[in-house]
């Protein structure tokens, strides 16, 4: 099925990602130190440049290589700071009657689920290390027991996938690597992805379309805030109106097909690093 694309396309990323980011860490620790690691790919590719008589600059190098740390240590630095505002946020807002209620009602452990003293319409899983739900009471008050029953059971799926993990780390290749553009493209094409699958399961869950459906259109007319923190899955931020076709038209399938400049520019980008 289309959908299980998400598992190639986050394992395409982290390897390639996994792999520039280990030889441009080499790199710059071999020019800082000043002594030479001979397994270090970027040290072969210069090497066969100079020969071949190619113009490379070595300030150019430097400053791709650098930035991509510079980036991913602003990033990890700000995701932190952005993650402690919002547990803090939280536990002062956090309706623990509701919460415990709502924990029995669905079957929820209390450490992994909260429900928080709000009048936006907020249903998110976020979380690194412990994922959990976290949804608003203005967004309880909207909906009907079958629709948010449709809610937590999407909810569930990104909790039991650890999506948050994987959204983070996608996020910060894409900071990280500004210069590749296609990464960009991957990372929404995956958060789309999991979205129907998460989608997929509260149908199953439920037994149909129609709760997910309203719960959905509800999402759509009140608006969700955005999150500020990259380790979060929200339930109605990503391809709403893709979603809403799909549920109308199951076998419809969606385009896969990635954009033409993109590309060029990424492979250009991503041999001038490698090779």
């Amino acid at each position: 099925m289309w959908e299980k694309r998400s598992g190639w396309m986050l394992g395409a990323v982290f390897l390639t990602a996994g792999f520039v980011y280990v030889q441009m860490t080499l790199f710059l620790l071999q020019f800082v130190l000043h002594v030479r690691i001979p397994v270090n790919l970027f040290n072969f590719c210069f090497e066969i440049l100079r020969f071949i008589g190619f113009p490379v600059r070595m300030n150019v190098m430097l400053f791709l290589l650098g930035s991509s740390l510079v980036c991913s240590m602003v990033a990890l630095l700000r995701e932190g700071l952005a993650a402690y505002r919002f547990r803090r946020a939280e536990r002062l807002l956090a309706d623990k009657e509701v919460t415990q209620a709502a924990c029995e009602e669905h079957g929820l452990d209390r450490k992994r689920f909260t429900v928080i003293e709000h009048r936006d319409s907020i249903a998110m899983t976020i979380g690194l290390a412990r994922p959990r739900i976290v949804l608003s009471t203005g967004l309880i008050g909207e909906l009907s027991d079958r629709e948010l029953h449709a809610v937590i059971a999407h909810e569930k799926y990104h909790l039991r996938r650890r999506h948050p993990l994987a959204i983070f780390l996608l996020s910060l290749v894409g900071i990280a690597f500004w210069y590749i553009p296609i990464y960009r493209w991957f990372i929404g094409k995956y958060k789309m992805l999991i979205e129907l699958r998460a989608d997929r399961h509260a149908i199953d869950a439920t037994g149909g379309v129609t709760d997910l459906g309203s719960a959905l259109l509800v999402m759509l007319k009140r608006g969700q805030p955005s999150p500020t923190a990259l380790s979060s899955v929200s339930f109605a931020e990503n391809a709403i109106n893709l979603r809403l076709k799909l549920l109308l038209d199951p076998h419809f399938k969606p385009s896969f097909r990635p954009p033409l400049i993109p590309c060029l520019v990424s492979v250009f980008a991503f041999f001038f690093i490698v090779f």
